[in-house]
């Protein structure tokens, strides 16, 4: 009996395979035993969701990349984006014995790629934290991307420091910028002098000098106020707040964050046995995971609210702009098939060509988002919060092909599985089965092992849109359905 079932699936398989037999209802009987697989198709329905109608803070963050820019889109308006970061401090750290001074001390911000004009000029702005941020793993809103920065500086104090910028800088030849990113995989770096302000603010509490001198004050004072991170950047550097305040255009990917302090000290003369040589040496501290990082964005909501309110089709705005809402039509699929085996149910997503007609003008135009992660909408905060990866049986993975120009998700039938076992046993909801089931489409990062298998997901931050068939009033998403029917339930 194992084996003609077996043999019933295989025959689902090659029905399911073929794309013209799996339109409409088919059907076939297997063998003897009469388990017959068929095949049938229903409709979602889709519309576009804005990210804060799932979570009016935005979405969680907790990545090891940063973002620092602004971009305005002729259709999804105006992005911008800057960050919060504390720096690392190496274990039992000490300066040479000799130390004569810190020469200059820099905030390197290096980048692997971008988004918008390379040759837009913008400014940027550090301060100074005013207070230490205890990243225990609890207060998890630390991480949600509209987190209010007054809360961590003091915005009407004086910065440590300010620079304009662009993306593209001049001072490195087009040769020398191939070379060193394809030494290395980065841009070089946008190198922020700290030593140029005499006068800056720690929250109320204003400091005169260099913060090359603040800096090595601090270790002459107690040495241990490097002896570790926790130490450093509860003595010494609470962190950045580091954001634009001049120019558009360009958004960093920001992958690597250094503090770099370029010292002075004296060594031992060859030629005399006199410790009286001047030598100079550079000591990086880098952000990592070990110590806190947080990216706040901030979207038009007009624009974000225009397009959420057309319904002839759905979007996909990252970051934190739209995502895509699906409500499968589960209380008619119950009643059709609710004591039936669901061996295979697949739907696929096409992305129009462009995402308006503004997109053939914008010489900027957005990536695609890559990957989409389909999963219930009442579960979307959990599943990043805890970090959580994809199982394809009740949150599912699906890719761009841009052979097909859509993303696709088959295994959604583990789901309505599940679903259709709680109908028969739970009350329902009162919502309904199929409101309180609704899913959603949410652009991620994956995150990879060395064998190349997904270990993580993460809210994709870079600047990437995409615009779908369906809609409200437009086109019903396909859910091709394969079953088995065994004879007593015919």
């Amino acid at each position: 009996m194992k084996l003609k079932f077996l043999a019933a699936i295989g025959l689902a398989a090659t029905l399911y395979s073929c794309d013209d037999t799996t339109t409409g209802v088919g059907e076939f009987v297997a063998d003897a035993d009469e388990i017959t697989a068929s095949a049938q198709t229903f409709e979602a329905t889709t519309k576009t969701l804005k990210y804060a109608d799932l979570n009016p803070n935005g979405v969680f963050s907790r990545t090891s990349s940063a973002y620092l820019g602004k971009f305005t889109d002729p259709d999804f308006g105006t992005y911008t984006t800057d960050f919060i970061t504390q720096i690392n401090c190496t274990e039992d750290f000490e300066f040479p014995e000799t130390t004569q001074k810190i020469v200059a001390t820099t905030l390197e911000l290096s980048y692997a790629s971008f988004f918008g004009d390379s040759l837009a000029p913008m400014k940027v702005r550090v301060d100074v934290l005013k207070k230490a941020i205890d990243d225990n793993g609890e207060d998890l809103d630390l991480y949600y991307t509209s987190y209010k920065p007054e809360d961590f500086y003091n915005a009407n104090g004086l910065p440590l420091a300010e620079q304009e910028y662009a993306v593209r800088d001049n001072s490195w030849t087009d040769a020398e910028i191939d070379s060193i990113k394809s030494a290395n995989g980065y841009y070089p770096p946008l190198v922020i002098d700290l030593d140029k302000k005499s006068t800056w603010n720690i929250g109320d509490e204003q400091k005169t000098g260099t913060f090359s001198e603040y800096l090595l004050a601090k270790y002459k004072e107690d040495k241990n106020n490097f002896k570790d991170a926790n130490a450093f950047i509860h003595n010494v550097l609470h962190g950045f707040y580091v954001h634009n305040t001049g120019g558009e255009g360009s958004i960093l990917y920001i992958g690597d964050i250094w503090l770099r302090m370029k010292v002075e000290y004296l060594v031992e003369r060859p030629s005399t046995g006199v410790v009286d040589s001047t030598v100079y040496t550079s000591i990086p501290f880098a952000a990592t995971n070990e110590v806190f990082m947080s990216t706040r964005l901030n979207n038009s909501e007009d624009a974000l609210n225009r397009l959420a309110e057309e319904k002839a089709h759905t979007y996909l705005k990252t970051p934190t702009g739209l995502c895509t809402e699906v409500e499968l039509p589960l209380q008619e699929m119950y009643e059709a098939l609710g004591n039936d085996t669901l061996n295979s149910v697949s739907m696929s997503f096409t992305k129009y060509k462009n995402v308006s007609e503004n997109s053939e003008n914008n010489p900027y135009k957005m990536g695609t988002p890559q990957y989409l992660l389909l999963i219930r909408k009442n579960e979307v905060n959990d599943f990043f919060e805890q970090r959580k990866n994809y199982d394809s049986k009740t949150t599912f993975l699906g890719s761009y092909s841009s052979t097909t120009n859509s993303y696709s998700f088959s295994q959604v039938n583990r789901l309505i599985s599940q679903i259709f076992s709680n109908m028969r046993t739970k009350e329902e909801p009162a919502e309904g089965w199929d409101k309180y089931n609704t899913m959603v489409l949410i652009p991620v990062k994956t995150e990879t092992d060395s064998q190349g298998n997904t270990i993580g997901l993460s809210h994709d931050l870079e600047v990437n849109s995409a615009k779908l068939i369906g809609g409200e009033e437009g086109e019903k998403i396909k859910m091709e359905v394969i079953y088995t029917k065994p004879k007593f339930n015919k």
